[in-house]
């Protein structure tokens, strides 16, 4: 008897041994997107089609769905974002949907970003609940999410499988936390010239021209640079002064000329002849 299990023990132990990696028929997909100051990265398992007919048979109208297949599909947000007219805090969180044949689905958003799956899952751990219009698109075989509609501000999370498109918009609070980001780097004090240049750039693509001359002079009078000049002279430009912007951007071209920086001043002279041409 010692020796058949033995015998059986030592199989068992041959068997882990040669035990390999296989692929799983609905594999982990990542995507994230920095989206203003805001990293945002959701984890989820991605199913394919086959062949199947997927919304009304396989993915239920009216059920709860874990918004791809095996662990539930995980978001993770960097700072807090609004969603649904409702913020949401900085963190981990699962998502959820409830598909509707009309069109009009509903997105979740649970506070409990450990789920396996649905087992667990606990209504009252939502934290938004918003409807979504999913729309016609173009074939796609294997269940996808990402980003679409991006702009300084705002995204939309973008789920596509078989030929349906759901986006669901979302906002960030890119100006907020510029605005803390540069007051902090102020009260540090290092290297107040970029510190102040680097604003500078950033209200000047806000179209927020006032102040990003002010800080344009700012960084000029900490340290007379080819770089901060030639700023300020892209900021006149926007804001319709192009008698000031060539009569800095010249002033500009002097200062890089000096610091012999060839491939600064070769470009500030393009941009000096083409605003003198206009």
């Amino acid at each position: 008897m010692k020796k058949i299990i033995t015998t059986v023990f030592a199989g068992l132990l041959a068997f882990a041994g040669t035990a390999q990696e296989l692929p799983v028929p609905s594999p982990l997909g990542e995507v994230g997107q920095k989206v203003g100051l805001t990293e945002v990265e959701i984890e989820y398992s991605r199913p394919s089609a086959k062949g199947r007919t997927i919304f009304g048979e396989l993915v239920k109208y009216g059920e709860m769905w874990r918004l791809g297949a095996n662990m539930a599909t995980k978001l993770e947000i960097s700072t807090p974002v609004t969603i649904g007219g409702k913020e949401l805090e900085k963190g981990e969180y699962s998502m959820q949907a409830i598909p509707a044949e009309s069109g009009d689905w509903t997105i979740i958003i649970n506070s409990d970003a450990g789920l396996r799956g649905l087992s667990g899952y606990d209504e009252k751990k939502d934290v938004v609940r918003l409807t979504a219009k999913a729309i016609d698109n173009s074939y796609t075989e294997t269940f996808t999410i990402g980003f679409d509609k991006l702009t300084a501000n705002s995204a939309v999370i973008a789920i596509q499988w078989e030929k349906l498109k759901v986006e669901v918009p979302f906002k960030v609070k890119t100006e907020e936390i510029a605005k803390a980001n540069i007051a902090a780097a102020i009260k540090e004090g290092k290297e107040l010239d970029k510190v102040y240049a680097s604003a500078a750039s950033y209200f000047s693509d806000m179209n927020d021209y006032k102040t990003a001359l002010m800080y344009a002079d700012k960084s000029l009078g900490v340290k007379k640079t080819h770089q901060a000049m030639f700023t300020k002279a892209t900021i006149l430009k926007a804001n319709g002064d192009m008698k000031g912007a060539i009569k800095t951007g010249k002033e500009a071209l002097e200062l890089a000329n000096k610091a012999e920086s060839i491939g600064w001043a070769n470009y500030i002279k393009g941009n000096i002849k083409a605003w003198e041409s206009k």
